[in-house]
Order: C-alpha cells, then structure tokens, then sequence
C-alpha cells in the first residue's frame, strides 16, 4: 500500500474514516503520539476504556499472538475498536540479541515463537472490519517477513526527524525546524528573537524530540511573556544534560529556579525515571520540608500533587507535560530556605 502523507492522516482522522491498519514510524515522537491521541479521540470518551487497547511490544501481553487476539476483539460498545502497539520496533526491528522475536525463517526459533508470528502475520493479511490497528515505532528493518507484510498491507505514515548526511539534507532539516519553532509561537500568540530561536536549533542538534520538549519546557517559562528571549532560551534549553543529582528536581523548585526545575524533571523523565516515582519524592518534600519553613504553601502543593498523582492514573494527559506543569506550580521566586536536600 503506498505511504499516506501526514495531511491525508489527520484528513482521515477528522472524518473518522479509519483504515484498518497503520504503520506510524519515526523519530519525531511528540508528533507521532499527538496522531495516536488523535486516533484514539475518534472513539467517544465515555466508551474509550472498552474500546481502546495501547499494548507496548514484547512486554506482558505484548506479544504478537497476543496483539492478534486484542485485534480480534469484537466491539462491547460502539461499533469500532482501536488497539495501539506501542515500540513496535521490538517486533520490526528487534535488537539481534533477543532472538526470541525474530519472524518464521529466521534461525533459532522455537515452534510456539514462529506460531506467535503466524497468528499476527494471519490477522494483517486479513484484518477484521472493526478495529483500527496501529503500529508505532521509531524504526523498522523493511527486509524482514513480518515487517514487509506489515508494510505492504498497511497504510504508512513517516514522521522523520532533523537527521541528514549532506550538507543540502542538513539545510532543509534546520529549515524545518525553524519553521516548526515559528508555527508553535504563532499559535502560542508569542515572538522570538531571532538569536534566540537559533539557539533552540542548535541545542537541538538533530534530535527532533528534544526541540519539542525544550520547546514546551520553554513556552511554559515564559507563559504570559509576548516575547521569547535568548537568554529565557538558554535558561531553559541546555545542550547534553545528564543527571547527577537525585534531588537535583526537588532542590530546584525549593530555590525557586522554574527553569532548572523544568531541566531536572525532563532529564529524570528522559532517562525513564517513573513519574509516579518523582510525585512520591517531591510528596515527601512538602510533608516533610516545606510545612517546616512555609506552611501556607503546604496545602496547595498537596492540592497540585493529588491533582496530579490522578491525572497520572487515569492516563488523563501527557505524563510529561503534567510533570512539567507540576513543577511550575510547586517553584515559586522566593526561595524557601531550610528545604534543600543534599
């Protein structure tokens, strides 16, 4: 089946005419799950938990039999299903290590593997009229069996990233990228500096996913702010973090620093730190530190954690984002003194 351009997805998805499988591959992640979200959102909200499956490969229940029998699911509500494979690359383009996964014909398989295979493989060669199966992954091995059929039945949207070998590759990246930076401030309502919004590119490099998040981080600093500085860019967006502070999040917000606490919390989410994990440390904080030398603050922060310990549960937005707005809410100028950790 021949690639379906970006345009034509969102035209299929506004009409709520979906296709019976996608292939969604590409490094530019924040697109990709804004898509799946869109998706899924053709789904009425109240039938949603019956109606929707994200299954992540190769983990519990996420194997490829598996993935065939939540296709197969007949509707308990409506008259459309949606399951959504996340890290599909497990499955398109497995590591050679795990040989666990690899499709029939490949060497050391054992026969309950290939049957794991043959079942999806059934399901994609002729797909039930009532569920929309959409595979999302980063990359895909095209010369692999299951990946080349998966491919030739599918209709298959790439969201590519800022990566290019030649020089012209490179130029048309970074013109994308300014251009996907200028289109985010328009609809924002807010302006750049022009030295500031070359900064957020190259900080970048060719990561298209940490443009998005800087980008996000960054709008959040400057909310209410017409324009966007460069030195809000370089409070905000720094080039090769890594985190060497375990308490680097909460000791940020407890001096009142919004735009270091942005920085810990979206390295400590990058390196796959659970957010629930991170709400728990910075719970702790308020009961243990914050009521100690600002009482008054205590009971808003427990409202703002609550608030999203549930949105977190309930899958009610994007985990990053609902971090990213919790740390904001909790940083105040003022720094509290007393409450650091070491």
């Amino acid at each position: 089946m021949p690639s379906l351009e970006l345009s034509a997805l969102k035209k299929q998805i506004a009409s709520r005419r979906l296709g019976p499988l996608y292939l969604l591959v590409g490094e530019d992640v924040r697109l990709v799950e804004q898509m799946v979200d869109a998706i899924e959102a053709t789904i009425d909200e109240a039938d949603r938990p019956f109606a929707v499956d994200r299954i992540y490969a190769a983990e519990s229940g996420g194997a490829p039999i598996d993935i065939a029998a939540a296709a197969r699911v007949f509707p308990m509500l409506g008259d459309r299903r949606i399951v959504v494979v996340l890290r599909a690359e497990r499955l398109l383009k497995p590591k050679r290590a795990s040989k666990s996964l690899e499709p029939p014909g490949s060497d050391d398989l054992t026969e309950d593997t290939a049957m794991d295979f043959v079942a999806l493989e059934d399901y994609v060669a002729s797909p039930v009229p009532f569920t929309t199966l959409v595979f999302v992954a980063t990359e895909v091995d095209r010369t692999r069996r299951f990946t080349k059929r998966l491919v030739e039945k599918s209709q298959v949207t790439e969201f590519s990233g800022l990566a290019a070998e030649s020089w012209a590759g490179r130029r048309d990246a970074r013109a994308m990228a300014v251009s996907l930076l200028q289109e985010a401030l328009a609809r924002a309502g807010q302006t750049m500096d022009q030295a500031a919004l070359q900064l957020l590119v190259d900080r970048a490099g060719n990561d298209i996913t940490k443009l998005r998040g800087d980008l996000e981080r960054l709008l959040l600093y400057t909310e209410g702010q017409k324009r966007i500085s460069r030195d809000d860019v370089d409070e905000v967006a720094t080039a090769n973090l890594s985190v060497e502070d375990e308490w680097a999040v909460v000791n940020a917000i407890a001096e009142g620093d919004a735009a270091r606490s942005l920085r810990e919390v979206a390295l400590r989410l990058e390196r796959g730190d659970s957010p629930h994990g991170l709400v728990g440390q910075l719970r702790w904080w308020v009961s243990a530190k914050l009521s100690q030398v600002e009482p008054a603050r205590v009971r808003p922060a427990l409202e703002a954690l609550l608030r999203t310990d549930l949105a977190l549960k309930s899958s009610g937005g994007d985990e990053r984002v609902l971090m990213e707005r919790l740390v904001v809410e909790l940083t105040t100028r003022q720094k509290a003194e007393g409450t650091r950790q070491k």
